[in-house]
């Protein structure tokens, strides 16, 4: 059995950026509380690693103790922001600066006159930040068919959830314009997130079948699953190796491994090694440098993949 690993998959670089600025703060200050509003990133691993340094995840600013208030990957309202300030607390804002970058343009579409709409997942941390910048000016929408319903405004423009797939981005866009000719379009999906659909589109063509490694609440790991599905391929989301059902690839010639942006290095390793256990091989694709997964496996020379 041949394993493939996706050229793109695990931390993106504001999932990495987060978590090296909440350990820099324990480091700094090894017995102050330190707090995050929900979730630093949607990984279950993440979040129990930092809860036994006693970095515990609260779910309002009046939850948390006194010391540092730790804005997650996500982004928050500014009112999350005005009311930890009003308490005392240290903010470190460690929102993904791509995420900031959606509530700046929203911001400043609002304030032209626009409606904004935001193309995402309802209840999710980062589409209710971006809401949460002008919550009469700026809506959520997550199916070309809500197009129909919308009031005749004047001035539109489209966002987007920076983990949404590229295709319902396409179809959005398309549905929106043919209500409102002229929108105002900001494809606000980030590169990585755009990396690693790409990735798996290329992956779940080579391969039988494919494991994503991600958490089930992690918005990008499952739609990697599900563009492997909508390929035809079998596809399975997986906290880590420990959910690997050998019935799943039993038989099979090639399996392609991939995982979200917000999946460390050690448990895409255990997927691997779990695999590699039932007799398969990793097998790097066409000029694929496997050496920060697996450093005997690296190209000689520079290396050829983003990390």
């Amino acid at each position: 059995m041949i394993i493939h690993l996706a050229r793109e998959a695990g931390f993106c670089f504001g999932v990495e950026r987060a978590i090296d600025m909440v350990q820099a703060a324990r480091d700094r200050h090894p017995h102050r509380p330190i707090d995050i509003l929900n979730e630093i990133v949607h990984n279950r691993h993440v979040i129990d690693d930092f809860a036994r340094q006693d970095v515990q995840s609260v779910h309002s600013v009046e939850e948390s103790r006194d010391g540092i208030f730790v804005i997650s990957a996500h982004g928050v309202s500014p009112e999350i922001v005005k009311q930890a300030n009003g308490r005392g607390l240290e903010v470190l804002d460690v929102t993904c600066p791509l995420v900031t970058k959606i509530h700046r343009t929203a911001d400043r579409l609002v304030r032209r006159g626009y409606e904004v709409l935001l193309l995402g997942d309802e209840g999710h941390d980062e589409v209710e930040g971006v809401l949460g910048v002008a919550p009469e000016h700026i809506h959520r929408i997550r199916h070309p068919d809500e197009a129909a319903t919308l009031p005749d405004w004047d001035q539109v423009a489209l966002v987007s959830q920076t983990t949404q797939g590229m295709s319902e981005f396409d179809q959005m866009e398309r549905a929106l314009k043919q209500r409102f000719p002229h929108l105002e379009v900001h494809n606000t999906i980030c590169h990585a997130t755009e990396q690693r659909q790409e990735a798996i589109a290329e992956l779940a063509a080579l391969a039988e079948a494919v494991v994503v490694v991600g958490s089930a609440n992690s918005a990008n790991a499952r739609r990697l699953r599900d563009i492997a599905s909508e390929m035809g391929r079998p596809a399975w989301l997986i906290e880590d190796e420990r959910g690997l059902d050998p019935a799943w690839v039993a038989g099979r010639a090639v399996v392609g491994v991939s995982a979200g942006a917000s999946t460390p290095d050690k448990l895409i390793r255990g997927v691997l090694a779990r695999l590699e256990e039932w007799g398969g091989t990793l097998t790097p694709l066409p000029g694929q440098d496997l050496g920060r997964i697996r450093p005997e496996l690296a190209l000689a020379g520079p290396s050829q993949q983003e990390c």
